[in-house]
């Protein structure tokens, strides 16, 4: 399991999330979905011919999905993976030729994206799992002059089950952190739609959250690739 200093979970977990991993016979696991693009074109060429020379190192349904949205991604801050599926093939085999392409130094390609190219494509949706069930946050703040000291990536979202007192007193102060500038979007699940500016947020912090709300529309993809 990673864990950066920075995230922070709010929320009590009243089980054993690594005897839950083994039971169920799950391999990776998520908080907050995301997009990225970062170096994915990069990325991209090199599975792509990855594929063509290992044809059936996926499924035809899990590519589909892949090609779907090839930036979609799993936040990585937190995560819990089985260490053999990175040390195996073809996992292992393509993090070989990712490292000596040297892309991530030369194209700023990043472990998010790795990490969640290999999980979509070598692992079946049974065996990733996306936690609902704790209010979690982790939040990256600009530096850039135009919007400094405001979250650039990341969000507090609310896990599912979480008291409605208790969530409002931590997204008031997740909010009093930032000032009015920094334009925080703030978005609540509903009937399994997005509704903005509601009082009761579920996701607040940037546009991290706007990807983790089309999550939950009916039909999304997403839910095609991990279980939740």
């Amino acid at each position: 399991m990673r864990m950066d200093d920075d995230s922070y979970i709010y929320s009590t977990i009243k089980y054993n999330l690594f005897e839950y991993m083994r039971d169920h016979n799950k391999r990776y696991a998520f908080r907050q979905p995301c997009t990225d693009s970062v170096g994915i074109g990069h990325l991209n060429d090199l599975m792509d011919e990855f594929l063509k020379d290992n044809p059936n190192a996926t499924t035809p349904e899990l590519l589909e999905h892949y090609h779907q949205d090839r930036k979609l991604g799993f936040y990585n801050n937190w995560f819990m993976a089985d260490i053999s599926f990175f040390l195996s093939p073809p996992g292992s085999t393509f993090l070989d030729i990712v490292d000596r392409s040297h892309i991530m130094y030369t194209q700023r390609t990043n472990d998010l994206l790795i990490q969640s190219t290999l999980a979509r494509l070598f692992l079946q949706p049974k065996e990733i799992q996306w936690f609902q069930d704790f209010t979690y946050q982790h939040v990256t703040i600009s530096r850039r002059k135009v919007e400094s000291g405001c979250p650039s990536v990341g969000a507090l979202t609310r896990g599912e089950g979480t008291d409605i007192s208790l969530w409002r007193q931590r997204s008031d102060e997740f909010i009093s952190r930032f000032s009015s500038a920094c334009h925080l979007h703030a978005t609540v699940r509903k009937d399994d739609r997005a509704f903005n500016n509601s009082a009761y947020y579920d996701c607040i912090g940037s546009k991290l959250c706007t990807m983790e709300i089309l999550a939950f529309e009916n039909g999304h993809y997403l839910q095609k690739i991990a279980s939740h």
